[in-house]
């Protein structure tokens, strides 16, 4: 575990960390959050399809900005309001992250093979999903550092595949980026040869 645990400290102080099974979680608690969070809608976007849609509806980006807004003066210590506004930041940060990579990623991949994206945008339902679970990840907050149900190695299992889903949005919106850029310059190319 001491092992698992200066592995995490390159990604994370470790300091205000929950105790599970009488050890310090690996991650503080904003970072639990993160992870959990980046998970959970990694879970989400896989099992609903909603990787395949693309960036969210205008009416979701000011829910999703002030949730953002709220866990970033939560992550800059303006607002702290004990250990579950701590994972609550946390859990936000990682659900709107992964929401808007993977949807960003897949609009611009769409858009450097000059796909229409028609048919694979946000439904209303898709759209109350996102809402609802802004609203659960909040419940879930504050009941995750009083019931810490899971053993050490789980919640260490669980956080790992948090930073895998959030490293896999990142490689992705990467290659989208690199995608649509080349895309780009190959459409200047084409319209200053003519």
């Amino acid at each position: 575990m001491d092992f698992i645990t200066s592995v995490y400290a390159n990604v994370c102080g470790q300091g205000r960390c929950l105790m599970v099974d009488g050890l310090a979680l690996p991650v503080c608690q904003r970072c639990l959050g993160l992870y959990v969070g980046a998970a959970l809608t990694g879970v989400w976007m896989l099992g609903s399809g909603m990787w395949r849609r693309g960036l969210p509806k205008q009416r979701v980006f000011p829910l999703q900005a002030g949730v953002l807004l709220a866990a970033m003066l939560g992550g800059t210590h303006v607002i702290d309001l004990g250990p579950a506004w701590r994972v609550l930041c946390g859990l936000w940060t990682g659900h709107v992250v992964v929401l808007w990579l993977v949807g960003g990623a897949r609009h611009l991949w769409q858009a450097s093979l000059s796909a229409d994206l028609a048919g694979r945008r946000w439904s209303r339902r898709d759209e109350l999903h996102s809402v609802l679970a802004a609203a659960l990840l909040a419940i879930l907050a504050f009941v995750l550092p009083k019931w810490p149900v899971l053993a050490w190695h789980a919640w260490t299992a669980v956080i790992t595949a948090g930073m895998v889903f959030l490293a896999v949005a990142v490689a992705g919106a990467c290659v989208a980026i690199a995608a649509w850029w080349v895309y780009a310059l190959h459409q200047a190319s084409t319209t200053s040869v003519k």
